[in-house]
């Protein structure tokens, strides 16, 4: 009981701040006990309306009822605490820690006018490594708004941070209303997460502080990683018996950090990856394996009795957490650590890993701007040298040869994983429900059959000691559409939708599904039906036709052709595979803000990253992109696989939007590999070919930029340049389709194309009798192209004079002219 009073008291400790600022009543009769004396007047008036917003209106569950009074005095005392009181002293202490404060408070945290007006500042408008240059108070601040998934509240506005002081009033309504629908019967656990979710979506733009410093950090992060600390301090002191001080020296802390390794031979490690049902467990893997690592955090959670506010990060298969430096969780994280190691090994016999380490010690010292850096450094470099010694607690009970199980592998191996023994069970299972005939294990059978069936239509991801998906430490998960279970015996419930019972979840989950509008179209279904299995998808469709049924690859490359001048399709049905992530950001964490890197900065700028991936990117692709499919997307990068020229136009697009949601900081850029290719090639060739391409564009350098580049059909070009050569392309493209006024063909094309590969051979190999590309393209296309007298294609000339021009410097449009030709070729080939 009197670890949920502190963590609760520590979370809405300056709830008060968003109280005030709105103008609510506030507990008048307490000002001499909470307050502290600056320059002879009371100071820090917050603290009276956090009391009185706990006493008066905030949802409690019953066994916290009758403790209202002190959980409210004990969130409000925090600037005079009562010096032998540990749970005040915890929560006072966090508090200026949260902010990296490097010494006592002693000035009024709201100046007396203007503090209503003041927007919080991107963090993202701080960064500093090489190109961009901060200047204080910033171009790039938030609405005050709830948090939602739109362009117009998620990415900042460049104008002067300040807004009308009425917001509060209207944004603290909205907070009250969605505290009126808190369900506060589920336990403690349940309605802390809720409550988290809730607070996080109406303080995630209210600046914690503005009064002589920048307003950089929002009040929830600031509420959350406060909390987090008074657990961790609260626990330590509970265990030696003593009291903090301010100026304490004990390494009080630890870092426990955890990564999975292995993630992507996991993912596409697929043997058949076309036909019915297959691709759902590309998706499907995906998101097991975020569960996977949840259920990792939820049994440390639980194992050593501490609240979710305990994670700095969770995401992208990591994870940091803090926790108090005592012998009984040292103990307890070696009992776990040894769990995982076997656990993983008989799994996923070693393709699959995850490495713990918390070696990394703070003391309160260490929270300040000038240390925080630095611990956070150390706590990587632990992480990388555990995952050096992957499975090695295994070793001397096991061996280190893994035993793959051969007994078990009388029926063969599974035929998509090629790793686990087909079943007869789940063979017949997955042919029942798939129409697809192959022997199968009883991992792959789930991920298609039951994640890959229910995750698209999923509003709640169940954590519970029973269900139909074993994770680690006995806890299983299950998949819900409809609030079809209960609470009671469940450790974890993720709510994919707006309902205030459960924690807010994020997971990014976008699969093509067929449409009746596409069925509709003669000449798209005369592609769909020679798709193995899809009159049994016609079936579904006929029996519930709200039932989302997922394209096959094929049927996503279908959508790739564009309409003929007769309704007919035309063009090349390809896929493409796109693997993207953020660059430098180990950087942009340990440099970016220099000496002002805090735990609330940290918490605020992965929390941001992570939303734009997670959340955005899949909110982007169903509305202007529904055609690409999500295999993975959070942390700070993602894979996607799509219709080739869509998936393109969607990373020109993508690139614009980071920017924007990164105010426009030129030091936050993003680097990425595209892959047109068949249908038909495997998935596992498809994301090594992606993966090579990545890396082709995170080498690039050149004299304006390092990285920050895309690689496409083995060309590395910067982002401005994709986009100009894309726009080529449609010129060409549009130019065959009005090939009567143009004059233009396939075959011109063809023969620009050897135009080009004569001027890369002269240009690089200097073969002389290349360089008569320029006099070849300029016979061609006047003699072909150009009409005397005749005008209407000065458009289409103008270009291609402008791409073949003689006596320049510029050879840009030429240095990559094949990317814009094979544009047009490929959206206007006949292909059967």
């Amino acid at each position: 009981m009197e670890l949920k009073k502190l963590v609760l008291s520590a979370l809405l400790h300056d709830i008060g701040k968003f109280a005030q600022r709105a103008k609510r009543p506030y507990t008048k009769a307490l000002q001499e006990e909470y307050l502290p004396i600056f320059n002879g007047q009371y100071s820090h008036w917050h603290a009276l309306y956090s009391d009185y917003f706990i006493e008066k209106d905030l949802p409690l569950p019953d066994d916290l009822e009758k403790s209202r009074s002190s959980i409210a005095k004990m969130a409000s005392i925090h600037h005079r605490p009562v010096h032998d009181n540990l749970e005040d002293l915890c929560i006072s202490i966090a508090d200026r820690l949260s902010s990296g404060a490097d010494r006592m408070e002693i000035t009024e945290s709201e100046s007396p006018t203007g503090f209503r007006e003041s927007r919080l500042v991107s963090v993202f408008n701080e960064i500093e490594l090489v190109n961009h240059v901060f200047e204080p108070p910033g171009r790039y601040h938030y609405r005050l708004a709830p948090l939602e998934i739109k362009d117009e509240i998620i990415f900042p506005m460049a104008d002067s941070p300040t807004g009308p002081a009425e917001e509060y009033q209207l944004l603290f309504d909205d907070f009250q209303n969605g505290l009126s629908s808190l369900n506060t019967a589920n336990g403690f656990t349940f309605y802390l997460e809720s409550l988290i979710s809730i607070v996080g979506k109406f303080t995630w733009a209210i600046p914690s502080s503005s009064y002589k410093t920048l307003a950089d950090i929002p009040l929830f992060d600031h509420s959350f990683s406060t909390a987090g600390i008074s657990q961790a301090l609260f626990l330590y002191h509970k265990e030696s018996q003593t009291l903090p001080g301010w100026n304490d020296s004990d390494k009080k802390f630890i870092l426990l950090s955890g990564d999975l390794s292995g993630i992507q031979k996991y993912i596409f490690g697929i043997s058949h990856s076309s036909g019915r049902g297959v691709s759902k467990i590309f998706r499907a893997r995906s998101f097991y394996i975020q569960a996977i690592v949840q259920s990792v955090v939820l049994e440390i959670q639980r194992r050593i009795s501490v609240y979710s506010v305990c994670r700095l990060i969770n995401s992208g298969g990591k994870f940091i957490l803090l926790l108090p430096n005592t012998q009984q969780i040292n103990q307890e994280l070696e009992k776990i650590e040894y769990e995982v190691q076997i656990w993983f090994r008989k799994k996923f016999k070693g393709r699959l890993t995850l490495s713990l380490s918390w070696t990394t010690q703070l003391s309160q010292k260490d929270f300040q701007l000038q240390c925080f850096q630095a611990k956070m450094d150390e706590a990587n470099e632990a992480l990388d040298t555990a995952k050096l010694q992957k499975l090695h607690k295994t070793f001397k009970s096991q061996g280190v040869l893994i035993d793959g199980d051969y007994n078990d592998f009388q029926g063969g191996n599974c035929s998509l994983c090629e790793v686990n023994a087909a079943d007869e069970i789940s063979t017949n299972r997955y042919g029942t429900e798939e129409g697809n005939l192959l022997p199968i294990c009883k991992d792959c059978c789930d991920q298609i059959t039951y994640i890959g069936q229910r995750l698209p239509k999923a509003n709640y991801l169940v954590y519970a000691g029973q269900g139909k998906i074993p994770l680690f430490g006995n806890i299983h998960l299950s998949i819900f559409a409809e609030k079809e279970f209960q609470p009671y015996g469940c450790y974890h419930v993720d709510a994919l939708i707006a309902d205030n019972s459960f924690c807010r979840g994020r997971i990014a989950r976008h699969m093509p599904a067929l449409t009746q509008e596409e069925l509709q179209n003669k000449f798209l279904f005369s592609l769909f039906e020679k798709e193995e299995g899809f009159q049994d998808m016609l079936t579904r469709l006929e029996k519930n036709p709200e039932a989302s049924v997922p394209k096959t690859f094929s049927m996503i490359a279908e959508k790739s052709r564009k309409t003929g001048p007769n309704g007919e399709l035309i063009g090349r049905p390809l896929l493409g595979f796109l693997k993207a992530d953020v660059d430098n950001l180990g950087l942009i964490f340990s440099m970016g803000l220099g000496e002002k890197l805090s735990i609330a900065r940290f918490a605020s700028l992965s929390r941001m990253i992570n939303l734009f991936f997670s959340d955005y990117i899949v909110a982007l692709l169903k509305k202007e992109f529904p055609d690409i499919y999500v295999v993975f997307s959070g942390g700070d990068d993602l894979f996607l696989i799509g219709p080739w020229h869509q998936t393109i136009q969607f990373a020109v697009t993508m690139r614009k939007k980071l920017s924007q949601f990164c105010a426009m900081n030129s030091d936050i850029t993003l680097s990425c590999g595209i892959l047109a290719a068949k249908p038909r090639l495997s998935i596992r060739k498809a994301a090594e070919k992606t993966e090579k391409y990545l890396g082709d564009a995170k080498n690039a350098k050149s004299k304006n930029r390092i990285k920050d580049s895309v690689s496409f059909l083995e060309e590395t070009v910067s982002w401005q340049e994709l986009e100009a050569l894309i726009d080529i392309g449609k010129k060409f493209d549009k130019a065959l389709a009005e090939k009567e006024r143009t004059h233009f063909s396939n075959a011109f094309l063809y023969r620009l194309l050897t135009y080009y590969k004569m001027y890369r051979d002269f240009m690089e190999n200097g073969n002389i009798k290349s360089g008569r590309y320029l006099s070849h393209a300029h016979y061609d296309i006047a003699r072909n192209i150009r009409c005397e007298n005749d005008s209407k294609n000065k458009e289409e000339l103008d270009l291609l004079y402008r791409i073949f021009s003689v006596g320049t410097d510029d050879h840009s449009p030429m240095e990559h002219l094949n990317i814009p030709i094979f544009y047009a070729m490929n959206l206007n080939r006949n292909f059967e």
